[in-house]
C-alpha cells in the first residue's frame, strides 16, 4: 500500500494574510504537543476559552441559543427560503463550528447509494468559513440490519466550479452578509496538518486546519491535491503563493 505524504501548515511566517490570522487563532486556542486527555491541555487557556463559546452557542435544545447560534439560524433560513434545495445540518457534537450540507443531488438503489452536495462551516473560534463541492458514494452491505455501508468521499471541489457553481456562491454570499468580515479558508489549507497538535475530535495527532477550525467530518477522507476538482487554489491571495509553505517537513509519513 503506497504511502500518503501528509501536507503541513506552518504557524509561522505565513505571509498569506487570512493564513496568517488562521495560524494567530490556532496559536491561540490550541495547546501543542499536549495530548487531549491529560489536565493541561483542559486547562489551557485557550481551550477553556473556546469550550465557553463553544458551550454558549451548541448545547441542548432547552438551552437559550447564543449569538452565533441566532446568526447561524438566520444564515439557514435564508438559504431555505432562497434556493429550496433540502439542507442536512451537521452540527454534531462539542465541535469548534457549525455545519450543513446542501443536497444537489441524490440516488440511491439497492447496492449503494450516490449524493453530490455542498458542504460548509462556519468557525466559533475564529471569523473563518469553508465551502466546498462533495460527491460521494456509500456501499451498502447487503443485509446489514442497521443498514450500514462502506462510505467514501469521491472527490472534492474547490471552487464555484461546473455544476456546483450557482449555489457554492450562494452560500458564499449568505455567509459573508450574516457572519461580518469571516474570512474563506482554502480547502487545500484545510486539509494540511499541523504538526504535533491533536483536539478533542481529531484523529490522533496532527490534526488538520480543518478539524482545528470546524469538525471531524474529513478527517478520514484520503485528501490528495492532484486530485483536488476545480481551481485548487482558490482563496489564496495568488500574489503571496510563492512563499506559502505547502510541502511536508523531511521525514513526515503516514
Amino acid at each position: 500500500m503506497a504511502l500518503t505524504i501528509n501536507k503541513y501548515f506552518s504557524l509561522e511566517n505565513q505571509r498569506d494574510p487570512v493564513l496568517a490570522e488562521v495560524a494567530g487563532t490556532i496559536r491561540e486556542i490550541y495547546p501543542i504537543g499536549l495530548n487531549t486527555l491529560s489536565p493541561e491541555y483542559n486547562q489551557y487557556p485557550g481551550i477553556i476559552k473556546a469550550y465557553e463559546i463553544i458551550g454558549e452557542n451548541i448545547g441542548p435544545p432547552e438551552q437559550k441559543p447564543g449569538p452565533y447560534a441566532k446568526i447561524w439560524s438566520s444564515l439557514l433560513k435564508s438559504l431555505r427560503s432562497t434556493n429550496g434545495k433540502r439542507i442536512n445540518g451537521t452540527t454534531y457534537g462539542f465541535v469548534p463550528g457549525f455545519s450543513a450540507d446542501l443536497i444537489l443531488e441524490s440516488y440511491e438503489d439497492e447496492s449503494l447509494t450516490r449524493t453530490k452536495r455542498i458542504a460548509f462551516a462556519v468557525s466559533l473560534i475564529g471569523p473563518f468559513y469553508s465551502i466546498c463541492g462533495v460527491d460521494e458514494t456509500s456501499v451498502k452491505e447487503k443485509g446489514d440490519e442497521f443498514g450500514r455501508g462502506y462510505h467514501a468521499i469521491n472527490v472534492v471541489t474547490a471552487s464555484p466550479f461546473k455544476e456546483f457553481e450557482r449555489d457554492f456562491n450562494c452560500i458564499k454570499k449568505l455567509i459573508e452578509e450574516k457572519f461580518l468580515e469571516y474570512k474563506f479558508i482554502p480547502f487545500n489549507a484545510c486539509m494540511m496538518h499541523i504538526k504535533d497538535m491533536e483536539t478533542p475530535h481529531s484523529a490522533g495527532q496532527d490534526c488538520t486546519v480543518y478539524n482545528a477550525l470546524f469538525n471531524h467530518l474529513f478527517n478520514f477522507y484520503n485528501y490528495s491535491f492532484p486530485v483536488l476538482r476545480g481551481d485548487r487554489l482558490y482563496g489564496y491571495d495568488k500574489s503571496k503563493l510563492a512563499k506559502v509553505t505547502l510541502t511536508a517537513p523531511p521525514g513526515n509519513l503516514d
